[in-house]
């Protein structure tokens, strides 16, 4: 009766957090700007109660992510040189904990293939840093290195899915080609040409890469429990 429970609070939660993303995206909040704030904020804690009443393991690796990704957030909205700085800093921070989540749920880590399958994921975020160069100051170098770490996340997740269960890895695929496009949109649409389209994109981005990542470490903590019984 407690599994049952636990499975209907978190479907309740999972729609919620579907209708908090598409709310945030495509309604005008700027007449609100306190139901723009308690939409865009919330997203992260929803998912993050998800995951408590999902999981039998309980990460401390993602929980530490998740947190630091709304920190990001919060730091982003006050949009000023040296906020930017920081949460480029903490999302920075977050990227290397999602980086080391997925090595250490992969099994084939052959980095030669892994190096040639990033090169793609590389190009699409590069493209995105020559566009905000000259917009950026000193956060420029933390997006290099940020870069660098999606795009090897999408080079593991790429050969993975490719050459091992499909089936085991068909979130992560899905989260890490999203998490490439959603962080270049989020840096044009920041520095180089704020737009409300793009702005809708990125956290549709945002919330999808999101949720299929949560879907990947849940199923992944499944697999793992059931090897080890």
């Amino acid at each position: 009766m407690e599994i049952l429970d636990k499975n209907k609070t978190v479907s309740q939660l999972t729609i919620l957090y579907i209708l908090v993303v598409v709310a945030f995206s495509f309604l005008n909040l700027k007449s609100f700007p306190v139901l723009e704030f308690l939409l865009g904020s919330i997203r992260i804690p929803i998912l993050i109660l998800m995951y408590f009443l999902a999981s039998k393991i309980k990460s401390t690796l993602y929980f530490s992510a998740l947190i630091l990704f709304f920190f990001a957030y919060l730091f982003f909205r006050e949009n000023t040189p040296f906020f930017n700085f920081i949460g480029a800093i903490i999302s920075l921070a977050y990227r290397i904990l999602i980086f080391i989540i997925v090595y250490k749920s992969i099994e084939n880590k052959n980095w030669l293939a892994i190096v040639l399958a990033s090169i793609p994921f590389f190009f699409i975020y590069l493209y995105a840093l020559l566009l905000i160069e000259k917009e950026v100051k000193m956060d420029f170098y933390p997006w290099v290195i940020n870069g660098f770490l999606t795009s090897f996340i999408g080079g593991m997740a790429t050969f993975n899915f490719l050459f091992q269960d499909k089936k085991r890895l068909y979130w992560l695929f899905i989260s890490a080609i999203l998490f490439v496009i959603q962080i270049g949109v989020f840096l044009i649409n920041k520095y180089y040409f704020p737009d409300e389209i793009l702005r809708t994109l990125t956290i549709i981005l945002f919330g999808i890469s999101n949720f299929t990542f949560y879907k990947f470490v849940i199923l992944k903590e499944e697999l793992k429990l059931k090897y080890a019984s």
